[in-house]
């Protein structure tokens, strides 16, 4: 998948004004679970495009999350006071 790649997704605002309220919510629930595919889909994209993460389960996390490491190894900031 690439930035380029267009979903193709009709809008509720397009639908006949006559349907009726569960006519609505089955059109919105197919939208919304069109629009989770393209997402998991990108993420096994993305998975897939990295050599160390190829055909690994579960890593969205591992995409999406920076790595957790302690912070006390990290020198303190040094703060200068102009007076």
């Amino acid at each position: 998948m690439s930035d380029n790649d267009d979903i193709e997704v009709e809008s509720d605002e397009e639908q006949p004004r006559f349907q009726s309220a569960a006519d609505k919510r089955a059109h919105h629930n197919a939208l919304e679970r069109k629009r989770r595919d393209h997402i998991k889909d990108s993420f096994h994209s993305l998975r897939d495009s990295v050599p160390s993460l190829q055909g690994e389960k579960g890593t969205k996390t591992k995409l999406t999350l920076p790595p957790v490491f302690p912070y006390e190894h990290l020198p303190l900031p040094t703060v200068f006071c102009h007076g």
